[in-house]
């Protein structure tokens, strides 16, 4: 009989190694798309605390980064 292989769960992405870019856009385009699309099915009557929590912990993971880290070393001369 075959075993079925298993493959370990992908480990969450550390909020510090997401670039700028991609903190910008999630900040600007990705939550407040995400909160509009909560209300529209609040609205309907579904349930959205879940969908709502998720979204503060994303709001939270991209905000909480290294803001300001200087990712490379100093240049020097």
């Amino acid at each position: 009989m075959a075993t079925k292989k298993t493959r370990a769960p992908t480990p969450p992405a550390d909020p510090g190694t997401l670039r700028k870019e991609t903190r910008d856009w999630l900040t600007r385009n990705t939550i407040p798309n995400l909160r509009e699309i909560a209300t529209d099915l609040e609205n309907t009557g579904e349930d959205v605390g879940d969908l709502v929590e998720a979204i503060n912990e994303l709001e939270t993971l991209v905000k909480s980064g290294p803001a300001g880290r200087n990712v490379r070393g100093k240049a020097e001369a």
